[in-house]
């Protein structure tokens, strides 16, 4: 299935713009996620909550 490379120039384009707004979103998810459990008033284990604050920072960063 032969494209020109035109059209996947410009569906790359696309894809590229797609993905910087998912994960734009999933950043301000995450974040308001944990600004929510944070806020809350559970009282959590420290080691839990500190596994809490790793996951969210290893998912901001990659």
């Amino acid at each position: 299935m032969a494209q020109s490379p035109k059209t996947l120039s410009s569906l790359m384009c696309e894809l590229s713009l797609a993905l910087s707004d998912l994960a734009e979103k999933m950043s301000n998810l995450a974040i308001s996620l944990e600004n929510q459990y944070l806020d809350s008033d559970s009282e959590e284990p420290v080691a839990m909550m500190e596994a809490a604050r790793s996951t969210i920072d290893k998912a901001r960063h990659g």
